[in-house]
């Protein structure tokens, strides 16, 4: 007796078990059905649309639905709608840049003659480019070359840095670098997409290269492919610094290698009265000999030049006038009481003034295009 009622004990603890187990599975998957339930009733209360048996509109749906989904999806879209220059109109001329004959020509034959001459174009085996790398020192006028060949089409332009196209958030840069082209592509006219610092999305790899880099690069290339197959009429104009750091798989997708060198003489000249042409000189400047003892120097070094020079004038009037200042606590002065500039105060500053390319990058730059 004592043996059956303890085997019945056992049996009944056993059943009781199984309905434990039974209950508590039930109770799993009943919370994993109320948490998946959540999950749709959340998705479909952010898009207020019912469910559909259309295959189109259920393809719709989860479209929408993974937008909705996508939290940085707005973050992209703003952030591509600020690289674009609204107004044209404010860009540099073509005919305005000093010098930079050959790069004018080479962006000349990549986007306004395929435009001029369509038959030409449609109607041979001459083909535009359709990307164009500039490279050269820095401060040579590069992001003006493509500002202003925007302005000369009144094309959409869309100016861009590296550093727009890279986030910290994982797989951010790749959607943002797609969505730049499928905006780029999908316009109706014409547009240019000029990326600067070129260099930092795209150098040689190696093996020490994180997973997020490579990424980038992979979906670079798939856009740099898609343009090149596209009917689309748009222009990539990417500019560097530094080609020698460029991964060889990206500088075959660039047709057109144009190099933006420093200003020679007749173009520094130019620069450097368009910098000064409202400061006062004196009659012992000669402009010519002061271009001939700035060889070297950048388009921007011309210009830090100049603003050392201004400041000089402004400097020596300070010394020599006291202020006289009106109601509104301002000084005033007249053009008659400005010191001229004299030729002793372009060397003054000069002998203080280093160009910002040294001779050893010039020689790395003719080594490259020699190459």
């Amino acid at each position: 007796m004592v043996e059956m009622a303890a085997r019945i004990m056992r049996s009944k603890r056993g059943e009781e078990a199984l309905r434990v187990r039974s209950a508590s599975g039930s109770g799993g998957e009943q919370n994993s059905t109320t948490i998946g339930q959540k999950i749709d009733d959340t998705n479909h209360n952010r898009l207020g649309t019912p469910r559909t048996s259309s295959h189109d509109s259920t393809s719709g749906t989860i479209k929408r639905k993974e937008n909705e989904l996508d939290p940085f999806r707005e973050g992209r879209k703003l952030a591509i709608e600020r690289t674009i220059v609204s107004d044209t109109s404010l860009l540099p001329k073509l005919e305005d840049l000093v010098g930079l004959a050959e790069a004018k020509q080479a962006l000349r034959e990549a986007l306004l003659d395929p435009l001029t001459y369509p038959e030409w174009f449609s109607s041979s085996d001459l083909k535009p480019w359709r990307c164009v790398l500039l490279y050269g020192p820095p401060g040579t006028g590069k992001t003006q070359l493509s500002r202003s060949i925007a302005r000369e089409i009144n094309s959409r332009f869309y100016q861009v840095s590296s550093s727009d196209l890279i986030s910290t958030w994982s797989g951010q840069s790749e959607k943002l670098i797609r969505e730049l082209f499928d905006d780029a592509l999908s316009f109706a006219g014409t547009s240019v997409v000029f990326v600067d610092e070129i260099d930092s999305l795209c150098r040689i790899r190696s093996t020490a290269e994180d997973e997020s880099s490579r990424r980038v690069k992979t979906e670079l290339l798939v856009q740099l492919q898609r343009l090149h197959d596209s009917k689309s009429s748009i222009l990539l104009i990417c500019a560097t610094n530094c080609p020698w750091d460029l991964d060889s798989a990206f500088l075959r997708r660039f047709e057109k290698r144009i190099f933006v060198g420093l200003p020679e003489l007749d173009s520094r000249l130019q620069l450097l009265q368009k910098f000064l042409s409202k400061t006062k000189t004196a009659s012992d400047v000669n402009w010519d000999e002061i271009a001939e003892s700035t060889e070297g120097f950048s388009g921007d070094d011309l210009k830090r030049l100049a603003r050392e020079v201004a400041f000089l004038q402004f400097r020596r009037y300070k010394e020599s006038h006291a202020a006289s200042q009106s109601d509104s606590g301002c000084v005033t002065v007249s053009q008659a009481e400005r010191i001229p500039v004299s030729a002793a105060d372009f060397h003054e500053v000069l002998q203080s003034f280093s160009p910002s390319v040294s001779p050893i990058s010039l020689q790395r730059y003719d080594d490259y295009k020699s190459s």
